[in-house]
């Protein structure tokens, strides 16, 4: 579930911005200027708060519910800069007040700098928000936003006088914005993999049911992570460049790492198919707050297709004194593609307070509230809910488990989409 600091604390800071330059603007500047100045201002901090997102630290996880939440919000402020940055081009004005040096400002490359950017930032958006691109060619055209903040640093920083003063109170804020900004992109774009990336060797490639279990061993520590948490996996070696994101399906303080991969594209059909045992792999992580461990006491755990990894890491590490009364409703098309079911059956057993709910679609049993109410015992607002599947199945239910009075804060899915 997003949590909605951090979109208190950007808004807060624009909030600030917009006070200060309209509270103390100059009289020298028309209001059509001060105006614009000020959403050209706005694209500025949203900008700003785009790069910083892209840092991944965790203090920003804990704001806004998990690192696949904070891309939902770095998605949408990319969004509004540019429609802040479009308003502020064509309405800034482009003529020279009274008495300005004409040939002082052709010498000032603020407006080249501004056209680029803005140029820039449409064909990185359009990039970003293209989901029939590949991500082996999204995810490199995308460090273009990198290029474009250095273009809106160039286009403040050289602006004229006669449209905005850097030295102004919120002229100075931007100019801390734009470092903490430089500080932000040179730490993901330089830092940021060598402070988090850990070496793993794998050890086995294990061909599942219209999935793959890659299981890795440490070289010289593992990573530490909670259930239900996911990393970044990259593979070392010629034609695989680019890392992607998966759920740790094994439980934390096993000696092996373990990732379940379903098969949906060319990456995860080489995996299964061209991977073998020995080769490096880094793994950059842990990532998400996907945590049922400090929820209510009655719980739904909905698990669609792939959607089980995270709970199958949560089951795995749980232990049998757990006071917690679980119903684990796991959906498939059909029993041969449930993975792992006899080891969740078996689980289940031990545990002995989580009651296991297979629905199979081709047995006429579907993910649906309907169903839930068949085959759960109590009312469905007495129960928190957690959910994990494809995109159409979790918004579905999230749309109607609200309309039968479940808060909006019962309902935890995870929104494990970075493009």
């Amino acid at each position: 579930m997003l949590r909605k600091t951090g979109i208190y604390v950007f808004l807060g800071l624009i909030v600030v911005f917009v006070a200060l330059h309209l509270g103390l603007a100059s009289e020298q500047y028309d209001p059509r200027t001060t105006g614009t100045t000020m959403l050209g201002g706005i694209a500025f901090l949203l900008m700003t708060c785009s790069i910083i997102l892209s840092t991944r630290l965790s203090i920003f996880e804990n704001w806004f519910g998990g690192l696949d939440r904070m891309y939902q919000v770095h998605r949408v402020i990319g969004v509004f800069a540019a429609l802040f940055a479009l308003v502020h081009f064509f309405g800034v004005p482009k003529e020279l007040p009274q008495g300005a040096d004409p040939v002082l400002n052709v010498l000032v490359p603020s407006a080249p700098l501004g056209m680029l950017w803005l140029i820039f930032l449409v064909i990185g958006l359009f990039i970003a928000l293209n989901r029939k691109i590949r991500y082996s060619f999204w995810r490199p055209t995308h460090k273009i936003m990198g290029l474009v903040y250095v273009l809106l640093l160039g286009h403040f920083f050289t602006a004229p006088p006669i449209f905005v003063e850097q030295f102004s109170p919120s002229g100075v804020m931007l100019v801390v914005a734009g470092f903490v900004g430089i500080l932000s992109l040179v730490y993901s774009v330089f830092g940021m993999n060598r402070r988090t990336a850990v070496t793993f060797t794998i050890e086995a490639v294990n061909a599942l049911e219209r999935a793959t279990e890659v299981v890795l061993k440490p070289v010289d520590r593992s990573i530490d992570f909670q259930p239900g948490q996911f990393a970044f996996v990259e593979i070392e070696g010629n034609g695989w460049s680019e890392p992607h994101p998966f759920t740790i399906s094994s439980a934390p303080g096993e000696d092996r790492l373990q990732f379940t991969m379903k098969v949906l594209g060319d990456w995860t059909r080489k995996v299964r198919e061209e991977l073998e045992p020995g080769a490096n792999v880094k793994v950059r992580g842990p990532y998400g707050r996907f945590d049922a461990a400090h929820a209510g006491h009655k719980q739904i755990w909905l698990a669609g297709g792939i959607g089980l990894t995270p709970f199958l890491s949560k089951m795995r590490a749980m232990q049998p004194d757990d006071p917690r009364q679980i119903h684990l409703v796991y959906a498939a098309r059909e029993m041969e593609e449930a993975i792992f079911l006899e080891e969740l059956k078996d689980r289940a057993a031990e545990l002995g307070n989580v009651t296991l709910v297979p629905l199979f679609s081709d047995e006429g049993n579907f993910a649906r509230v309907d169903m839930m109410k068949q085959k759960l015992p109590d009312p469905l607002d007495s129960y928190e809910y957690f959910m994990c599947g494809p995109k159409p199945m979790v918004e579905g239910l999230t749309k109607d488990l609200k309309i039968e009075g479940v808060p909006r804060d019962k309902i935890h899915s995870e929104a494990f989409e970075f493009r």
